[in-house]
């Protein structure tokens, strides 16, 4: 007697190969769309500018701390 599951969802057989490549599209299909709409928006930041900017901004920390500690000297 098989288990409802097995019924169900047959994960080596035909039903379970068609699950596997629907859910695949759906999951690749999904992440282009997110893609696409990015880009037309321009959204996308593959541009330098937020690590010139985390950049700067630890120089920043770490030269107002070496002035602060010349300072105490």
């Amino acid at each position: 007697m098989k288990s409802l599951i097995g019924v169900l969802i047959d994960g080596g057989g035909v039903y379970g190969s068609l699950l596997h490549y629907t859910l695949i599209m759906a999951l690749v299909g999904s992440a282009f769309l997110i893609f696409f709409y990015l880009w037309s928006k321009g959204r996308l930041d593959m541009d330098e500018e937020p690590k010139l900017q985390m950049m700067r901004s630890d120089e920043e920390v770490l030269a107002k701390k070496e002035g602060d500690d010349e300072q105490k000297k």
